[in-house]
């Protein structure tokens, strides 16, 4: 079956994710998968006043048919 996992993380000043969390899953069998790739991706920082700031923020990852 399909699969999703939702992941909770912080988006530091540069782009980087962060402390990147499994807050919920279909199927444990993808939290290492969608925790390695979440770790690949860069962000457009927050800003506020004109300032990059950290940020939190949930995403889906979903996976096809095994």
């Amino acid at each position: 079956a399909p699969g999703t996992v939702y992941i909770f993380f912080i988006v530091a000043q540069r782009g980087r994710v962060e402390n990147p969390v499994v807050q919920k899953s279909s199927d444990p069998v993808f939290d290492t998968p969608a925790l390695s790739a979440i770790k690949q991706w860069k962000f457009e920082p927050g800003k506020r006043n004109g300032k990059a700031v950290r940020f939190h923020m949930r995403v889906p990852i979903s996976f096809p048919k095994g």
